[in-house]
């Protein structure tokens, strides 16, 4: 009988024994009489002994599984330390996993919670990881069209995913580096708060980023028609958005270097006060005049450090000053 099966059999046996405590409680505290006392104190011990037990049982048996698993990798030279977690009974893989030659993870083990350095998976189609929680190096996923991650919540350093054209985070909130997700076209990201260096999303057309605070480098959403950032504050490189037609920065008090966003048609920074580098218009936008007054108002203030550099229909510049 498979491991699962046999411990969902022993949970329910121990569920029953439970309940059994439950009821001769229950008569204990109308009796309150001796004998009732001590059967109930027997039968807790026999059920605390029991869960030790079923617990030690169950640790050993995954540990095996998760050390069967991990001998599947592709760096199996790099030492790799399999971590039990008492408190959720889960496992920190404390080291990197590198499966690029793999095609599919189906056999992940959804008791690991956390990777502690790199996790590798180039040739990987689908992944749909639902219980992995922390990456604490690189996540690279060349090939993967599909990533749902549900539970993930921080990346330590990069996230690349260079072909996904669905990604699901719902629950990630930092990451450490770099963000590069080139080709996607949905995404789903509703808590993201941090991401250390780059953020580039180059295809998808809508950006809905409600809990992001801050970027520490560039912000590129090279296609994106529309960009709603509602808490971000900082931007430490430049943000480039040179398609959008809206851009809904509300909080946003800094862009680090240059802002690109030739052809928006309506721009909502009420509160900036830094834009480090230049400014970039399109002279066919519709909306071109008053962007260009707005831009000069901002320089006025002293908010724009840079040059307002206007281009022609062409792509060429035409004008600076």
């Amino acid at each position: 009988m498979p491991y699962c099966q046999t411990f969902k059999q022993r949970i329910e046996e121990i569920k029953r024994k439970a309940q059994n405590i439950e009821a001769l409680l229950s008569e204990y505290v109308k009796k309150v009489d001796k004998k009732t006392e001590e059967q109930l104190e027997d039968e807790l011990e026999k059920v605390k002994k029991e869960i030790e037990e079923f617990k030690q049982e169950f640790k050993t048996k995954a540990t095996q599984l998760i050390e069967e698993f991990i001998q599947r990798r592709d760096n199996t030279d790099e030492k790799v330390e399999i971590i039990f977690d008492e408190r959720d009974g889960r496992f920190i893989i404390d080291g990197g996993l590198d499966f690029s030659s793999r095609t599919h993870l189906d056999d992940f083990p959804n008791l690991i919670k956390e990777i502690t350095r790199n996790f590798w998976l180039q040739k990987a189609k689908t992944i749909n990881l639902l219980n992995l929680e922390k990456i604490g190096g690189f996540f690279y996923a060349e090939e993967a069209q599909t990533i749902n991650l549900p539970n993930l919540k921080e990346v330590g350093k990069y996230f690349d995913a260079l072909k996904a054209q669905t990604i699901n985070l719902p629950n990630l909130e930092k990451i450490g580096k770099k963000f590069y997700v080139p080709t996607v076209q949905t995404i789903n990201l509703p808590n993201l708060k941090e991401v250390g260096e780059f953020f580039s999303i180059l295809s998808a057309q809508t950006i809905n980023l409600p809990n992001l605070k801050e970027v520490g480098g560039y912000f590129d959403a090279t296609y994106a028609q529309t960009i709603n950032l509602p808490n971000l504050e900082k931007i430490g490189g430049y943000f480039y958005v040179p398609n959008a037609q809206t851009i809904n920065l509300p909080n946003l008090e800094k862009i680090g270097e240059n802002f690109n966003a030739k052809n928006a048609q309506t721009i909502n920074l009420p509160n900036i006060k830094e834009i480090g580098g230049y400014i970039y218009f399109n002279k066919n936008n519709p909306n071109f005049n008053s962007l260009i007054e707005l831009a000069r108002e901002w320089r006025e203030k002293g908010i724009l450090k840079g040059k307002i550099r206007i281009f022609g229909p062409k792509g060429n510049l035409v004008q600076e000053f």
